[in-house]
């Protein structure tokens, strides 16, 4: 009986269907990023938009796996060690820095972990968990892409959001001495990411 018994399982664990499903799915590729050329920027409004600050994250990862013939297998991680802020001048930096802001020290990481992507006319819709200044949000940012190729056969893909964040839903209060106003609040992300 024994025998039969073993017979049967070694016949199942070597048939292909048994095989198929044992087998590891392949890994699915990121997409390749030129960094030299892609952005993580942001604009602060100063006087109800009279002028702006412009800055950006120089260190940032990003995670894509991009099939948009089939977004339910689409993802996005991004991850950006806040230290790297830059609006070239090293006191703002280190303002921005500080408990007034990013409060670095403690949270020194700003994070997107996507839950969906969805066609949404010409663009698509990202949904995903948002985590800035030890908060996390559930957000849904607009992404477009753009893409070129040169007669050459070259090409390249430019993804793009402009999203708005509240900066004071995610803790950061702090008010200029001058006027309650003179700095805002709703600070405009200007991301672009190019392919290679």
């Amino acid at each position: 009986m024994k025998v039969v018994i073993f017979s049967l399982f070694l016949s199942f664990i070597l048939s292909p269907s048994f095989a198929q499903t044992a087998e590891s799915s392949p890994e699915k590729t990121l997409v390749r990023f030129d960094r030299n050329h892609s952005t993580l920027g942001f604009n602060v409004p100063i006087v109800n938009g009279l002028s702006k600050v412009t800055g950006k994250f120089t260190d940032f990862k990003v995670d894509l796996i991009w099939e948009p013939e089939n977004l339910n297998e689409s993802s996005v991680y991004v991850e950006i060690q806040v230290e790297s802020i830059d609006t070239s001048i090293e006191n703002r930096n280190n303002h921005l820095k500080s408990d007034d802001f990013f409060d670095v020290a403690t949270w020194p990481v700003i994070t997107f972990t996507s839950k969906s992507i969805v066609k949404a006319g010409d663009g698509y819709q990202v949904t995903g968990a948002f985590f800035m200044h030890g908060i996390e949000k559930e957000i849904t940012i607009p992404l477009t892409t753009q893409s070129f190729t040169s007669e050459e056969g070259a090409s390249w893909t430019a993804f793009r959001v402009n999203y708005v964040v509240d900066r004071t839903e995610y803790g950061m209060l702090w008010k200029h001495s001058i006027a309650d106003f003179f700095v805002g609040e709703d600070i405009e992300t200007d991301i672009v990411l190019l392919t290679r």
